[in-house]
């Protein structure tokens, strides 16, 4: 499949509208992607991933629209990476 990054920025934005939990969890996000774009639970596992944005593509895109801030964590995410910061930080 090719990569047409500003299709998939839309979908990311329009799923996440959908299903904010979405935002906070990449394998969510995946699926509910990959089931938009035709994932046949019927078909070999090969020729959805043929059809299907790559998981590594649907992640680094919802990356960066975080750090353009046009994705928000919610409070829940936010706490849990403080926590696990300060976590890492002790440790040191």
């Amino acid at each position: 499949m090719e990569i047409n990054s500003r299709g998939l920025r839309m979908k990311i934005l329009s799923t996440v509208q959908r299903c904010p939990r979405a935002a906070n969890n990449d394998k969510l996000l995946i699926a509910e992607i990959w089931t938009d774009e035709g994932w046949d639970v019927y078909s070999s596992v090969y020729q959805n991933l043929l059809k299907v944005s790559s998981p590594e593509s649907i992640r680094r895109t919802r990356q960066k629209l975080a750090e353009e801030g046009l994705l928000k964590p919610s409070e829940e995410a936010t706490e849990r990476r403080y926590q696990e910061f300060k976590k890492v930080r002790m440790a040191i």
